[in-house]
């Protein structure tokens, strides 16, 4: 239970605007206004909002995530200097770097499924590229049987500074985070095409351990 002056204190906010008279907000079967929002959590909004405060650094990731859904600001900006937050900013930052990252890191789980049904290791072969290799060569044969062939998957070009093996160490990490077993992977294996000029293509192995 709130007032109405409490929930508009941020005029610019969304929780503000859906308050404003200018939209329908949901009741429950007693009249009351029903937000689709944890209840707890939103306790932590409304304190904000009355007394100023922060919720303990256990809740700053969750209730981050609430306030900016509810375009609250001045909260998020707080609460953008708790340290599990800054540590999920500069990680997703970091991922963002790649693109298309998540379905690739979901399609790497996937193909390791797969190739572990045998003896347990899934392991996944990725051609990872910041840069498109160009040739200079005249003589240089495109198809010669690349390296990159044999690859699963294929993620490139970006234009952020981080390079492939920033990329494979961020997804392996990613990936023991979420609970899976990896194995470290080795240096990448190098094209060994020459014909006026080396191949500068190269693959990865990302190995998952089931069991």
């Amino acid at each position: 239970m709130t007032r109405l002056t409490t929930l508009c204190k941020y005029p610019d906010s969304m929780l503000a605007a859906l308050f404003s008279g200018r939209h329908i907000v949901d009741k429950d079967d007693q009249g009351n206004y029903f937000l689709d929002s944890n209840g707890n959590l939103f306790g932590y909004i409304l304190e904000f909002l009355r007394n100023n405060t922060l919720p303990p650094n256990n809740l700053a990731v969750p209730v981050y995530k609430e306030a900016n859904y509810y375009g609250l600001q001045t909260l998020v900006e707080r609460l953008q200097l708790k340290p599990d937050v800054t540590i999920l900013l500069v990680k997703e930052a970091h991922r963002a770097q790649f693109p298309d990252y998540e379905n690739v890191k979901e399609s790497v789980i996937k193909l390791a499924m797969d190739n572990g049904v045998h003896n347990k290791v899934g392991e996944v072969t990725v051609y990872a590229f910041r840069k498109e290799f160009v040739p200079r060569a005249p003589n240089f044969n495109p198809k010669h049987g690349c390296v990159i062939e044999s690859a699963d998957i294929t993620i490139g070009p970006w234009d952020a500074a981080a390079d492939e093996e920033a990329f494979i160490r961020c997804l392996e990490h990613d990936l023991v985070e979420d609970g899976f077993s990896v194995r470290p992977h080795e240096s990448k294996r190098k094209c060994r095409y020459y014909h006026g000029q080396n191949c500068q293509k190269f693959v990865y192995k990302v190995q998952i351990i089931f069991g």
